[in-house]
């Protein structure tokens, strides 16, 4: 990681020039060699037989009657299978509709409803897909898996394949995250004929198998299932003990008590570890939300059964337990989280893309304050831009004293064009807050009020910049994601935002080229909320030494012993001694009944 300063990039100016040719950060993406090769003799299937046009493997079944076909196809092994039946969709302009999807070997079967949809992916041998030549071969004797036919039926040896396939598509590489959001469109699923999630067993069959297959998930998202019980996955904390970070977002959750099966209140395996939990789109927070105190009731009701969440719909809160600390109420005494890695305030993919970003930012921002229109040069013509307000209260400790974070701000301005899809439900009016075009979007931001960015001082942003491929396209993009604040003009208003753009290479000869800008803007996501500070992605640092602070030098041995013999830190060292007068001998004595109720983090 480098952590260069945010604040002096734009003085070194940084990028200047880099949208043509040889930009290291828009490298282009690497042709993977073809090591599976074409179906038979290695011909490519996309030749056709002379005379008749019809492409290899395909004449001699051209006078079948029409009905089911099975399909073969070699090179897609490992890929994500929506992306996959996405992109065929897209290629043969109709829906494949594929379904019964089996594999032998690194050889995906599918079936397909007609023989015209088969011989439309056959022509469409030697097209890559993420890199990778697919291959494909109309079956005129189908494969068989288990004891089905080929054509529909499945035993549970072939559904354990499929939720195989499926769980493959949707882990990490280190199988620390499992994403099972949105199962019921998924084609695997769709392929097995399931049910409802919520009244089929589907869901157990697949936290089981996860359970067996990564052992070490800490992250799951169950999001957008239209999960209105949590019955179908009250058996997560047995199954994934280690569970951190749990998405139930866009669900139809309408009652707290729903969560109680995942809870100390109604499971005999809780989710004593949790740490984040994110719960907005579902009617019952929606509804909490509304009422007056809404965001401390909110939490309220969350901790009550998580007493160990300590960040609730992406938002910080305090927590009223460590985790994998038994609780039978609240606590009035805060624990502080304390990660056992040193943390970063940024991070970059690598120094390039960090010297881009940093670029980028100072160039952006120094505009964004004094000349707006001049952003015009580095918005794509055809750029989206869309902006979100949260208008919850912050509950950090840090947001409760803070007067900037206490004062009533009007947020109307800002309301009146928000996407706020967690309340936006229109699809309609999600489709006119989306602001598309270079004219829309530089006529938008031209509304909002003037602002301040206090880029001199680096320690009040972060970022985290890394490349992503571009859909059919040979080049990469960067994703940029910036947190930080902004004073408003003239109402001196501090604001919290969010803001993440996508770049690609600016053309050459582009209006960006042109004033030596390396990218052009394409999205551009703008999130604001009441402002909550910068201290949570400072990097931490212990205590300053006894030393360094204002003590005398008898005091200053005595704190050293006390920590040599109790193995407090620095910090609790110093309030022991100052609870007990700086009576040493009161202090040792006292120590060690009071010693099981200090925190984790009172010691070295």
């Amino acid at each position: 990681m480098n952590n260069q300063s945010f604040g002096r990039g734009g003085g070194r100016g940084r990028g200047r020039g880099r949208g043509q040719g040889g930009n290291p950060v828009f490298s282009r993406l690497g042709a993977s060699t073809d090591q599976n090769g074409n179906i038979g003799s290695g011909q490519a299937g996309g030749f056709s037989q002379p005379g008749n046009g019809v492409p290899f493997g395909g004449a001699s079944m051209v006078g079948q009657s029409d009905g089911p076909v099975q399909v073969s196809i070699k090179g897609c092994r490992g890929k994500p299978e929506a992306s996959l039946f996405k992109f065929l969709n897209m290629k043969v302009e109709r829906p494949v509709n594929a379904t019964n999807v089996n594999y032998r070997g690194e050889i995906m079967y599918i079936t397909v409803p007609s023989m015209v949809i088969a011989q439309e992916l056959l022509k469409l041998s030697g097209i890559r897909f993420y890199g990778e030549k697919l291959s494909f071969q109309i079956k005129s004797h189908p494969v068989k898996f288990g004891t089905g036919t080929g054509t529909g039926s499945s035993d549970s040896a072939s559904i354990r394949d499929r939720l195989i396939a499926l769980l493959q598509t949707r882990a990490d590489p280190q199988g620390s995250a499992l994403d099972l959001s949105g199962l019921e469109h998924d084609p695997i699923v769709q392929s097995m004929g399931a049910g409802s999630l919520q009244d089929s067993k589907l869901f157990e069959a697949i936290l089981v198998l996860a359970a067996q297959l990564y052992t070490n998930v800490v992250t799951i998202s169950l999001a957008n299932n239209s999960l209105s019980s949590l019955r179908p996955v009250a058996n997560l904390g047995m199954h994934f003990p280690k569970l951190r970070n749990l998405s139930l977002m866009n669900n139809m959750i309408s009652d707290f008590r729903e969560l109680n099966c995942l809870s100390a209140s109604g499971s005999k395996v809780p989710l004593s570890n949790l740490s984040e939990l994110i719960l907005q789109g579902n009617p019952a927070s929606e509804t909490e939300l509304r009422q007056p105190n809404g965001g401390a009731s909110y939490v309220e009701k969350v901790q009550q059964r998580f007493p160990t969440v300590s960040r609730l719909d992406m938002n910080p809160v305090t927590p009223r337990a460590e985790p994998g600390q038994e609780t039978s109420g609240p606590s009035t005494q805060a624990v502080s989280q304390k990660l056992p890695f040193p943390t970063a305030q940024s991070f970059s993919e690598d120094a390039a893309v960090n010297e881009l970003a940093v670029a980028f930012l100072a160039g952006f921002f120094k505009l964004y304050d004094e000349n707006r229109s001049g952003l015009s040069d580095i918005y794509d013509s055809a750029a989206a831009f869309s902006l979100m307000v949260d208008t919850t209260h912050p509950t950090s400790e840090f947001a409760r004293t803070n007067p900037d974070s206490q004062k009533r701000v009007d947020l109307a301005t800002y309301i009146r064009i928000s996407r706020n899809l967690t309340r936006v439900k229109s699809q309609a009016r999600r489709i006119q807050a989306l602001v598309v075009g270079k004219a829309a979007v530089m006529q938008t931001i031209a509304q909002l009020p003037t602002t301040q960015h206090p880029v001199q001082d680096d320690k009040r942003f972060s970022f985290d910049a890394w490349r992503v491929d571009v859909a059919d396209s040979a080049q990469q993009a960067v994703v940029l994601a910036v947190h930080g604040e902004f004073t408003e003009q003239p109402s001196q208003n501090v604001l919290s935002f969010d803001r993440t753009f996508v770049l690609v290479p600016a053309p050459p000869g582009s209006p960006a080229a042109a004033i030596g800008s390396p990218c052009v803007v394409t999205n551009d996501q703008l999130t604001l909320r009441r402002y909550n500070g910068f201290h949570s992605w400072l990097p931490q640092s212990e205590p300053a030494p006894a030393h360094s602070l204002n003590l005398s030098p008898e005091q200053q041995e005595m704190a050293r012993v006390l920590q040599e013999q109790t193995g407090l830190n620095v910090e609790w060292t110093l309030k022991c001694l100052e609870n007990y007068g700086w009576n040493y001998q009161q202090a040792m004595a006292e120590f060690p009944q009071f010693r099981g109720t200090l925190p984790a983090e009172a010691f070295q």
